[in-house]
């Protein structure tokens, strides 16, 4: 698909041509002001297209898919050539005379423009004949693409009016989804549902309400929504209840037409000569004083509900609609409350091996089992997955055919999707996503598969790619958690861990097919490259933007494509890699901190992620600097996110300036931060206490987060000065050296900081309710700390405390009520292994959802239980307890690694 290059062309023009603070060289060469008609005129015209592919989704119209392919290698060249450029500028740069010898005056350039040298056209032209035959290109595939509509509209006239097809219309035959497939079908297995199959039958049959109510079950393609619904159609329980029941697929592209003559069925053969409303009212009579059913399978979206939902009456006699869909949001929008809505599961391991062994292996030896049951694991659960392995397997005979399969499958990152069946489902999600919905997850392949994908690292890759960007009233890492939480609802990423407040996806991985899916089509996209072995660590001819290093002892210096964009290395194990730099790399992403080498000022550098020192500076022989400890970049303009396993340092140049880096927005280093940040940094993960002077921080005022580390006392000083930084939501302050430090009461200055940790402390007693005079503060971590006692006077109130987090403290008497927190909603405690209860007044806490423990008393434990069961008493059935680990009062306690979370997290 297109998506990801153009959605990447247009940010590119919005970086070099549009944003307030242009690239240097671009400015001084006069380059922007000439070409910013073209710029936007392109710009637009691909934002208008991609629009246009997005309404027109026509599945099976092949001259659509050949037009997405040409735009894809047209943005894919456009981009190239604007980048290439950029870098020659550069390149020209130092082959030029001294600055002081060159005439700068305006009629001369104007001269050099016009009338340029014999054999060399001037920058202002060459980017101009780009963006000119840019413009011109894209607005023939616009002229295209609506000739293809046309063409679609006119051939779906003539299926649904029954006239036969134009020869000359080269569109694929659209077929109607079949309204009674279900009843065609013979029966199918249905293992590992029977709570599942009791649960929607409580909800139809069981339960008190008696006026109609909208019942949803969602999940992921291939889950098993459509077979357990049918299971329940046809269960005789239901059959003797209601007394009419009917069955529709509504499908991806819903047409009341269809679903009103697949809801009235065979009976009403006078339906073709009525209009949509006469139809509808046939439909609502039929029901009248009836107790239906009615299953509405594979909804899509909210306009399938809401184009016949006024054709079901309400009696009060208990009727019910049944709906199926992938989507969470078309479940909310239709379900009458949530306890007419249900979460398909995937299969446990011995559901699995049951629903394949009766598929595939029933009457086979003990020999076959040991060789299926790696296989069905592989499947992870997902039903329609499981019995397409078991449809293969089925097909084999003989021990040896099995074990080539098995082994086949084993050593494939596809899993099941040679099977065209399961393609085809998949496809279904994919293709139904937005433009850059499609993208994003198309992204999601670079990760290995299993990867456990951190939302924030995720959401800064999205931004430096293009996939996302910032919007007049929400930045870009908003935008990018939107864009995670409908992957989610539309069942394409599974939620592995929220967020303190429980806000926010801080976590999540891809289901093994769907992970293969991405990879798939990303591949066949030209977009990815995946390294998993030496026997795949050659590189074919053909260009992409992404390379997957999955793959230890791979050789970075062997990529030479100058046109791949972003470099990720997982599993990396050697302490130096030999990187073979290009001046088009957009990231460059270590999973672990792995030393790279060979690497020097990347002009399109986005994103790096790296085990090296990193320098922001341009002095003395900058250019020429071949240093290995460090990496030292002043080209990268458009820098956005910086992550060092050392330290970052910012030099000023030889005029005592600090380069801007406009984009730079994020920077974090294990070591810490040294210099004066860039202006520009939003998220500074790693600076001194002993820097922070007024001066210090007045010079950074977007700053948002900071994780700050102290060594005594003395460095208090510096809360007063971060009341300076009026947007500071977050901060995280971290002692190195022991000993006990007072919270200095400037900290209540911060005015609208909503997260804040202490690491290493040791608090006076007391000193710890002061927090309470912060007035937002909604998440509060004490990690590793000090503190035997704390007692909440009955007049301190955390007002908007949401999630409290106390890890590995000492804590043994812990004196509050209710009304100290009354909108706390998570409490977690880990290695508190003096506390012995919880204060039993939480129990009235209305807001409380969960309450964690690990590593803490059976006593602690206990009294969590009892919060929970007072919660029950007040109605609150949602509030859960969360144990692992529970201490034995007699062993040994041992401390867990120390560990430190990101500031943002």
């Amino acid at each position: 698909m297109a998506c990801v290059v153009v959605l990447s062309l247009m940010r590119t023009l919005e970086l070099e041509f549009l944003q307030p603070l242009p690239r240097p060289i671009l400015q001084q060469k006069e380059l922007i002001p000439c070409n910013k008609d073209l710029v936007l005129s392109l710009h637009n015209k691909l934002g208008f297209l991609m629009e246009l592919f997005d309404e027109n989704r026509m599945d099976g119209v092949e001259a659509i898919k050949d037009l997405e392919t040409k735009l894809r290698d047209l943005a894919f060249r456009i981009e190239d050539e604007i980048e290439l450029q950029v870098v020659h500028l550069y390149e020209e740069e130092e082959e030029e005379m001294p600055q002081g010898e060159k005439s700068t005056h305006h009629c001369q350039r104007l001269h050099q423009i016009l009338h340029p040298l014999r054999g060399k056209s001037h920058p202002c032209l060459k980017f101009r004949r780009i963006l000119h035959r840019a413009v011109q290109d894209i607005d023939a595939i616009t002229r295209e693409l609506a000739k293809a509509k046309e063409e679609y509209q006119l051939s779906k006239h003539h299926l649904q009016a029954g006239i036969k097809q134009p020869a000359s219309l080269h569109v694929l035959p659209i077929t109607m989804p079949d309204s009674s497939h279900h009843a065609s079908r013979s029966k199918e297995i249905m293992v590992g549902k029977q709570d599942e199959f009791e649960i929607i039958k409580k909800m139809l049959i069981r339960h008190p309400s008696k006026q109609l109510e909208i019942v949803s079950i969602k999940g992921m393609g291939g889950i098993g929504k459509t077979t357990l619904a049918r299971k329940i159609y046809e269960d005789s329980s239901i059959t003797s209840y209601f007394d009419k029941q009917s069955w529709v697929v509504a499908s991806q592209h819903h047409n009341k037409r269809q679903m009103l003559f697949g809801l009235l069925g065979s009976k009403h053969n006078n339906a073709d000569n009525s209009g949509n409303e006469d139809l509808a009212l046939q439909f609502y009579q039929s029901l009248k004083c009836q107790r239906y059913l009615i299953v509405m399978d594979d909804v899509w979206s909210e306009g399938a509900w809401d184009a016949i939902k006024t054709c079901f009456p309400d009696d009060g006699n208990g009727s019910r609609v049944l709906l199926t869909t992938r989507l969470a949001e078309v479940a909310n929008h239709t379900c009458s409350k949530d306890d007419f809505s249900h979460q398909m599961q995937f299969l446990e391991q011995s559901e699995s091996w049951k629903l394949f062994n009766e598929k595939a292996c029933e009457s086979r030896g003990a020999e076959f089992e040991t060789i299926g049951r790696p296989v069905v694991e592989k499947c992870k659960g997902l039903p329609l997955a499981i019995i397409v392995v078991a449809g293969l397997f089925s097909k084999l005979n003989t021990l040896d055919e099995w074990k080539n399969t098995a082994n086949a499958l084993s050593s494939s990152s596809a899993t099941t999707l040679d099977d065209e069946e399961c393609l085809k489902i998949l496809s279904l999600s994919y293709n139904h996503l937005p433009h850059n919905l499609k993208a994003c997850f198309l992204y999601l392949g670079v990760f290995p598969e299993d990867h456990e994908i951190n939302a924030n690292n995720l959401a800064r890759l999205w931004y430096a790619e293009g996939l996302v960007n910032a919007f007049e009233n929400e930045n870009f890492d908003r935008v990018a958690n939107r864009y995670m939480q409908e992957l989610m609802d539309r069942n394409l990423i599974i939620l592995g861990e929220l967020c303190s407040r429980g806000r926010k996806i801080k976590s999540f991985r891809m289901h093994d097919l769907l992970h293969a899916f991405s990879v798939r089509e990303a591949q066949n996209e030209n977009l990815l490259h995946v390294v998993h072995s030496e026997n795949n660590s050659y590189f074919p001819q053909k260009s992409f933007r992404w390379v997957s290093i999955q793959y230890a002892d791979f050789n970075m210096s062997t990529i030479q494509h100058k046109s791949c964009r972003s470099f990720f290395s997982f599993f990396g194990e050697k302490s130096f890699s030999n990187f073979r730099n290009t001046n088009l790399r957009r990231v460059l992403f270590y999973d672990t901190p792995v030393w790279i080498k060979n690497i020097v000022d990347i002009v399109h550098l986005r994103f790096l992620r790296v085990g090296n020192d990193i320098e922001l500076s341009q002095g003395q022989e900058f250019l020429k600097s071949r240093c290995k400890e460090s990496i030292k970049l002043s080209r990268s303009w458009n820098l956005q996110t910086l992550h060092s396993y050392q330290k970052v340092i910012y030099r000023l140049d030889e005029g005592r300036k600090y380069l801007e880096f406009p984009q730079l927005h994020y920077i974090s280093c294990a070591d810490y931060f040294c210099g004066n940040p860039p202006k520009f940094v939003h998220k500074l993960d790693g600076i001194r206490a002993e820097d922070c002077s007024e001066e210090y921080v007045t010079n950074i005022p977007c700053l948002k987060k900071v994780r700050i580390e102290c060594k005594g006392n003395e460095s208090n000083a510096y809360v007063a000065n971060l009341a300076y930084l009026e947007q500071l939501e977050g901060l995280w302050i971290s002692m190195l050296l022991p000993g006990t430090h007072s919270i200095n009461n400037d900290i209540v200055l911060l005015k609208n900081l909503r997260k804040l940790a202490f690491n290493g402390m040791r608090f006076e007693s007391g000193r710890i309710n002061i927090l309470s005079k912060l007035p937002r503060l909604e998440v509060l971590k004490l990690l590793w700390t000090t503190f035997k006692e704390w007692e909440i006077q009955e007049e301190v109130k955390f007002w908007q405390l949401i999630a409290l987090v106390i890890l590995h403290c000492d804590l043994k008497h812990w004196k509050a009520s209710s009304h100290n927190f009354p909108k706390l909603e998570h409490l977690c405690l880990t290695y508190c292994f003096e506390l012995r209860k919880i204060p039993t007044d939480f129990g009235e806490i209305s807001t409380l959802k969960s309450i964690e423990l690990s590593r803490c008393l059976p006593s602690a434990v206990e009294s969590a239980k009892k919060i929970q069961d007072e919660q029950r008493d007040y109605g609150n059935y949602d509030m859960i307890v969360i144990e692992e680990n529970t201490l034995h009062v007699s062993g040994s306690v041992k401390s867990p690694s120390e560990e430190e979370p990101e500031v943002d997290n």
